[in-house]
């Protein structure tokens, strides 16, 4: 693959580390890696508050907790007011979607039911499939090359200022979306945790649990569980509780957002995208490709950002791939 495809960056390293990739893999797995510092840089402006300062209104509460368990209907609400976005982000839903289809349906597949399948299809029928999902990709690589290289010559000047604004609007007046940036990212990102396995824990009377919800949102607090475990811990000999929940609501969580956690995040995803692309990465391959892209970018023969054990960084590829599995699907309940 030409480095020109990427940025018309310098990728003598990378295209070492992609030669035995498909191009579709190598493509995701370069731009998921090389978007670390943006991604950071958009954890820090959503920490300080800049990203959701537009948000003049939140949805009715009774909706507004019901988001913490209607999976569906926040993943519709988001994934609509994305796609409402513009038309390459649209596409990009749509890839991500087709891709993590692509990885659950694999999972339920054990080798030896995938094999049985094989065997019992004639050769005719092997081609025939075969033949189809190489057009699929190819359809499918070709689509992303677009949207790759469109991103490079869109002209921001020439974009309609006030057109925008007016999109930005729309879109953060979706109460999923709203839900979604103030509760759903955060508290993964902050917490390491699903909310509405932290609302489940704060609902059987987890202090710790308590507290970091009521850090991250104050309207829990009129949770009808929440609300009677404040109610309770209004007597005197409960007032450590009252006086944890009271200290909690009026402050935010306790964060801090480094470039490491980020890149440990992005290596999750690419391990996700390599299983639904059928080519799956191990921990090694996605550390080596993060020092290819540092040995390209002229800082370092490694990626000192993610400079632990193997076992280290293993572990932190699980721990995120969990979290890319996790995101709320059309099919949740």
């Amino acid at each position: 693959m030409e480095a020109m495809n990427y940025k018309n960056k310098k990728t003598k390293h990378f295209d070492k580390w992609a030669k035995d990739k498909s191009p579709l893999l190598a493509m995701a797995s370069f731009v998921l890696a090389e978007s670390a510092e943006d991604t950071l840089e958009f954890l820090q402006k959503f920490k300080s508050g800049k990203l959701i300062e537009n948000i003049l209104y939140l949805p009715p509460i009774n909706q507004w907790l019901n988001l913490y368990r209607n999976h569906r209907k926040l993943y519709k609400g988001v994934s609509s007011a994305l796609r409402a976005i513009d038309s390459q982000t649209s596409d990009l839903v749509d890839f991500y979607e087709f891709h993590l289809g692509c990885f659950y349906e694999s999972k339920k597949i054990t080798p030896e039911e995938k094999s049985k399948v094989i065997d019992s299809l004639s050769p005719e029928e092997l081609k025939e499939n075969f033949t189809i999902a190489q057009k699929r990709a190819r359809e499918l690589e070709t689509q992303m090359m677009e949207l790759f290289n469109s991103a490079d010559n869109v002209d921001s000047e020439a974009l309609d200022e006030k057109e925008e604004k007016k999109r930005a609007r729309r879109f953060l007046q979706t109460p999923e979306i709203i839900f979604y940036l103030r509760v759903w990212i955060p508290c993964f990102l902050i917490y390491g945790i699903y909310p509405p396995y932290l609302l489940r824990k704060a609902r059987s009377g987890n202090e710790d649990a308590i507290e970091k919800l009521l850090r991250l949102d104050k309207s829990i607090i009129d949770d009808p569980k929440i609300k009677e475990t404040f109610h309770q811990a209004s007597i005197v000999q409960k007032r450590g509780k009252f006086y944890l929940m009271t200290d909690a609501i009026q402050k935010a969580p306790k964060v801090r957002i480094e470039i490491q956690s980020v890149k440990y995040a992005l290596a999750g995803l690419i391990s996700v995208a390599s299983i639904a692309l059928g080519q799956r990465l191990t921990a090694a391959e996605i550390n080596r490709l993060f020092d290819a892209i540092a040995r390209d970018s002229g800082k370092g023969i490694i990626d000192e950002d993610i400079a632990v054990s193997p076992e280290s960084f293993e572990k932190a590829v699980q721990r995120y791939r969990t979290f890319w599995q996790v995101i709320p699907k059309a099919d949740s309940k």
